[in-house]
């Protein structure tokens, strides 16, 4: 595969399931001293992988989670549902995430405690933190699994996801052999579509529940952070109510189908999308089945995020930045100046 190297991605996913025990005992820490809702912080990135996380978490429990970003904590303390009593959950791959840190130092200020993963312990997040685990482990994958692990860990000391250690333990094992096979499946029509849609000037990405936050990962960072490609991201329930009128014969759009209970909404917008004509595609993440992966078909909700990462963020991104020519390295201004 172009671009992937299979001996360091296990390497890699060695590193990151090697966190597990350091989430397992914050999380267990953090249950122990109580808390009235969970609360996560970030920008970016980190704010994407949220959007799917809370939502695997409002389908197990009904504790209260808020997504509040950063930039906002920083303007307006960011809800007064935040409190002392608030689980605060946040973290940055380079730890270093300039509106997080000043964030979690504002909270601290009000005698409100924060754990944060980051990449590694000596960056200014995690010393600012209250509670920290660092995974230096690479891709975005990796970055998701120590979040699966504390949050998780945290539903199953609720009572809420007796399931845990069997869903943590397959994952383990299994995970990261059934993703490289994934990507190797997914490579050939990855190459194909990036090479048939590397030029297109716009593109809507519609998708829904446990892979929104994914849809919208990629279309921010790497579409159009990555490579400079005008892009709109909406849910499959909201696509009926303005971006409909966008489909015609000259604007791309691409469905994403997940495998949960919200997959009735990603069909209502495939059967629009056959039966008006106009330029489209889907990616149905129910074509990367579980079955003889070592985790249970059950769980497939639960790692359809995962699945979405890998396909697009480390395979489609990959032939992207082949066909275009655009180094995905290189930013006119993100980190460049001071704004």
């Amino acid at each position: 595969m172009y671009n992937f190297d299979v001996e360091d991605y296990m390497l890699q996913g060695r590193k990151a399931v090697a966190s597990r025990n350091d989430c397992e005992v914050m999380a267990e820490t953090l249950h122990k001293r109580g808390y009235s809702n969970i609360v996560l912080m970030g920008v970016g990135g980190t704010t994407a992988k949220f959007m799917s996380l809370q939502k695997m978490i409002d389908d197990y429990s009904d504790v209260e989670t808020l997504i509040v970003p950063a930039g906002e904590i920083l303007a307006s303390g960011g809800s007064r549902r935040l409190t002392k009593n608030s689980l605060v959950i946040t973290g940055s791959k380079s730890g270093d995430t300039k509106e997080v840190v000043e964030a979690v130092k504002k909270l601290k200020e009000a005698g409100i405690e924060t754990c944060s993963i980051t990449g590694n312990a000596d960056t200014p997040l995690a010393q600012v933190s209250t509670y920290n685990v660092y995974c230096d482990a690479k891709n975005l994958v990796n970055m998701y699994l120590p979040f699966y692990y504390f949050l998780f860990k945290l539903l199953e000391l609720r009572g809420d996801f007796p399931d845990y250690q069997e869903f943590a333990d397959e994952i383990d094992t299994n995970l990261h052999r059934f993703l490289v096979k994934t990507a190797e499946e997914f490579d050939p029509r990855a190459k194909e579509w990036a090479h048939r849609y590397h030029k297109e000037p716009y593109q809507v990405w519609v998708g829904s529940g446990e892979v929104w936050g994914d849809v919208y990962m990629f279309t921010m960072c790497v579409l159009e952070e990555m490579q400079w490609i005008p892009t709109k991201c909406v849910t499959s329930p909201e696509f009926f109510h303005g971006t409909l009128e966008l489909y015609d014969e000259d604007t791309l759009f691409v469905l994403v189908k997940g495998t949960g209970k919200y997959r009735m909404l990603d069909e209502r917008v495939e059967k629009f999308l056959k039966k008006v004509e106009g330029k489209h595609i889907v990616l149905d993440l129910a074509d990367f089945s579980l079955k003889e992966s070592g985790i249970k078909e059950k769980y497939s909700p639960l790692v359809d995020a995962l699945i979405m990462e890998t396909v697009t963020t480390n395979r489609l991104a990959a032939w992207m930045e082949y066909y275009t020519g655009h180094n995905a390295n290189f930013r006119r201004y993100y980190r460049q100046f001071e704004y």
